[in-house]
């Protein structure tokens, strides 16, 4: 005996629902008014947030420093090793960069940055950490002084047309002289991409890391920059 379908197919849906969930992040140093810097980092894929803060604790007690950690976490390991964390992937990318963007919006309101204006603002992304910078920078203008880059690339959507107030402020790129992530012409091309839009290249003693070497170049620059008007 013939028989009819067992059921009519069912059409697929994708939906969406919004949650609430906490976000981790460390901080080394007091916030107050004898504060001169406060530095804002974006950490890499597959890294902590406590692993980018820890070579900044030989900076003074004058500077104020936290960092963010990414919502996505994962074992570095497959199934093992340690967690770590990331600012995205290609699925559910535009979710995911609203996601993030309102993520260090939230937390750098709650320091209350604008009521620290005689300290200079400096964020600093590392990896893939550049690119959720660069979009951070762009959407919400207005609260860094300096944007350090450290071996990474800018965001996908800015590589072929630069935003005309992208980097309003002073900005660094900087690069480990042993770098061994990034291919050097890869490098290059950027660095010289990135003058045009009035952005510095330097290279620090290193390999794809934020060492003390980074730090000291960084700050070096930051110290010797005049803030541009906006």
């Amino acid at each position: 005996m013939h028989r009819k379908n067992w059921f009519e197919p069912k059409k697929m849906e994708k939906r969406y629902i919004k949650v609430e969930k906490t976000a981790r992040y460390f901080t080394l140093g007091t916030l107050n008014k004898e504060t001169t810097h406060i530095w804002f980092l974006i950490h890499g894929y597959a890294q902590t947030a406590e692993n980018l803060i820890a070579p900044f604790e030989s900076l003074g007690s004058n500077h104020f420093i936290i960092a963010p950690e990414g919502l996505n976490k994962f074992y570095s390991r497959g199934f093992r090793g340690t967690p770590v964390a990331s600012w995205m992937t290609s699925l559910e990318r535009e979710r995911e960069i609203e996601d993030y963007l309102s993520y260090l919006t939230q937390l750098s309101n709650e320091i209350e940055l604008e009521n620290f204006g005689s300290a200079k603002k400096i964020l600093l992304g590392f990896s893939q950490g550049v690119s959720t910078q660069t979009r951070f920078a762009y959407h919400f203008p207005n609260v860094f002084d300096y944007l350090i880059l450290v071996a990474g690339e800018i965001a996908k959507e800015f590589q072929d047309t630069t935003p005309p107030n992208l980097f309003k402020v002073p900005t660094l790129f900087l690069v480990g002289d042993e770098e061994q992530l990034i291919d050097e012409e890869k490098i290059q091309n950027q660095a010289k991409t990135l003058e045009v839009e009035g952005v510095k290249f330097l290279k620090f003693k290193g390999k794809h890391e934020v060492n003390i070497d980074t730090i000291e170049q960084a700050l070096n620059f930051v110290d010797k920059t005049s803030l541009k008007l906006r």
